[in-house]
This record gives structure tokens, sequence and C-alpha cells, in this order.
């Protein structure tokens, strides 16, 4: 099965499309940020972004970004937590069409990505949802908690690598109190899974905020 005509058609897919807006619906009633579509759309964008740097086949990409699309589809029922593994379980039984070795990469890495992933495709998926931490994100009761409110003063995030570092640039409206966000427990899993990706790929690694 040619993988990229399987994500273009996924991106399509009212099953997909439906699950995530049940998600907009549930986190109008409360959370700290947003696990919507924009959201998947950033992380798969940062996911293609770093596989391409390291020069991954056109299959893998694929891959890469179906497990993006799909990780946290488990919020549809029962919320943020354990949905890490509700995901894994929907996913595997909407990829049975997938071949054994790709299916149980993209499953894994769907089940992992709140943790650091064991593989390549794991470590990408959860480095590029972690450092999702932005102003669109955030939640108004995602304001009112310390550490996670400074996440509202970021307005994008870039990263590249270059000369066997990978530095990763979190760009603020200057008004960022970064002592409160390190303080904050998700700050430090962001932090991990940057690292973790470095250490994985055998590469210095470079946290900036501007």
């Amino acid at each position: 099965m040619d993988l990229q005509n399987l994500y273009t058609k996924m991106t399509n897919d009212s099953i997909i499309t439906n699950e995530y807006q049940i998600i907009v619906g549930n986190e109008k009633l409360g959370g700290y940020a947003t696990h919507d579509l924009s959201h998947i759309n950033r992380v798969i964008s940062y996911c293609e972004k770093i596989a391409k740097l390291l020069k991954l086949n056109d299959r893998d990409i694929a891959g890469i970004k179906i497990a993006a699309l799909l990780h946290d589809i488990g919020n549809a029922q029962g919320g943020k937590g354990g949905h890490a593994e509700r995901s894994y379980e929907w996913s595997k039984n909407y990829l049975k069409e997938v071949d054994d070795e790709t299916r149980e990469k993209i499953l894994y890495a769907i089940r992992d990505h709140s943790g650091d992933g064991n593989d390549i495709y794991g470590k990408i998926l959860a480095f590029a949802d972690k450092i999702d931490i932005c102003d669109k994100r955030i939640l108004p009761e995602g304001l009112q908690i310390f550490g996670n409110r400074q996440y509202a003063h970021i307005l994008s995030t870039d990263f590249n690598i270059k000369e066997n570092k990978l530095t990763v640039e979190f760009k603020t409206d200057g008004q960022i109190n970064i002592n409160e966000m390190k303080q904050y427990y998700f700050t430090e899993k962001v932090f991990q899974s940057i690292k973790s990706l470095a250490d994985f790929l055998t590469l210095d690694y470079e946290i900036i905020f501007t």
C-alpha cells in the first residue's frame, strides 16, 4: 500500500475528523491545552520537517505523518488521561490494511508519544508533539495554571539541524517568564523530548527563547 496515498485519504476521512470534532466539544468544557486538528496539523508539519532534515525515505515520512494524524484521537473518548493507549487501540483497528512492520512502527509511536518513543518514528512524534507549546493551544483554564500560562507567550516554534547540532527556537512575545515556565512539569517533558531525540541521533542540542 502506498502510504502517502493512504495519508492523503485519511486527512479527508470524516471518521477521523469527526473524532477530532468531539475533542473540540469536550475541551470547551475544560482543559489546559487543545488537542484539535490545528495542533495535529502543526505536529504533522514538524514531523515532516524533521524527517526530511534526516533524509528519511518517502514511505517513512508518510508513516510518521500517519502516526501524527492519529496520535491524539483517543482524547475523544475519555479525555486526556490514558489517551495515548486509547489512540493506539483506535488506530490498531483503523490501520488493518497497512503491512505489519510499518503498522507496528506507527502504532508504537502513537502509544509512546506521551513519553520519548523507542525508535525513529516514536522519537520524532514525541519531539514534534511536545514542542508544540504555543499561544494557539492554551485554553482559558490553562491561563490560570502556574507555568502553563507562560506558553501563551510563545508565538511559534522552529528548529534545524546544522553542524551536528539540533537547535530548537521558541519565538515569544518578549513577555514570557522563563523561570516560571521551567518550574512547570510539562516543560521538563518538552526539554526531555528534545534531548532524547538529539541523543538518539548522536547530536548536540540547544534550546533558545527569542
